[in-house]
């Protein structure tokens, strides 16, 4: 089963790499978004969400993270700053430090899916599950 995508970061050279990712191993991205005004549109066209802590208009990624999880979609932070987010993020299912290798992107993804499925699935190495 293909699953749409959302990735909340506001490089673009990440955001296109994940979404690399994302296309590899065949599922679609329905957006990349900077900020949260941005991120909050595709809440209904979305089943999982790569969301960045710090953004364009701020540390506003643990507030998307929550609004999206509050949609049904499967949320994990990705950023540079895994201690931002230590003590978790409401809704999220974890958190992994960038950079992220090609390998890191795809068990990533993989993890994803199989929770959207309602399986646990396989943790990446260096994610850190919040709950």
């Amino acid at each position: 089963m293909e699953y749409r995508f959302l990735i909340v970061e506001d490089s673009l050279l990440v955001a296109m790499d994940i979404e690399d990712a994302v296309h590899r191993s065949g599922h679609d991205v329905v957006g990349i978004a900077p900020d949260m005004s941005v991120a909050l549109n595709y809440t209904r066209d979305t089943d999982i969400a790569f969301v960045d802590v710090r953004l364009a208009d701020g540390e506003t990624g643990p507030a998307i993270a929550t609004a999206l999880a509050e949609c049904g979609i499967v949320v994990i932070m990705i950023t540079g700053n895994p201690g931002l987010v230590a003590s978790g993020v409401s809704g999220a299912v974890g958190v992994m430090a960038k950079p992220l290798t090609d390998q890191a992107s795809m068990d990533l993804i993989q993890f994803a899916v199989d929770r959207k499925n309602g399986r646990p699935g396989t943790p990446p190495a260096r994610l850190r599950l919040f709950h």
